[in-house]
């Protein structure tokens, strides 16, 4: 990605990713780099997309949203322990009602 300008920098989901790249993949031909993104998130996107903007809503109500919200949807965590280290770096602390509140919500959508 030498000498090019960003354009826009948001967090995006593994299936957004892909979906960014198959784009750019019909245009023209990926760079080494992103084809390595491409197959990488091919491989680990755990959810189709109505399945992710459900959880993703979900996220919200329960107070989990932005870069949380990515990762939690990116990594679905499945024990409260890799749970609270998604969230750790959040400004709030979680109660272990609404840890489990947040598990409960990614369990129901995976």
């Amino acid at each position: 990605m030498i000498g090019k300008d960003v354009e826009a920098e948001n967090m995006v989901t593994l299936n957004e990713v892909r979906d960014i790249l198959e784009e750019r993949k019909k245009k023209k031909e990926l760079t080494y780099e992103q084809q390595l993104a491409y197959e990488h998130a091919k491989r680990a996107s755990g959810m189709d997309k109505a399945a992710e903007k459900k959880l993703q809503k979900a996220l919200a109500e329960l107070g989990v949203e932005g870069k949380a919200a990515v990762k939690v949807i990116d990594i679905l965590p499945k024990t409260t322990l890799t749970l609270k280290q998604i969230l750790m770096h959040e400004n709030r602390t979680f109660s272990d009602e609404e840890i489990a509140k947040i598990l409960a919500a990614v369990k129901g959508s995976a």
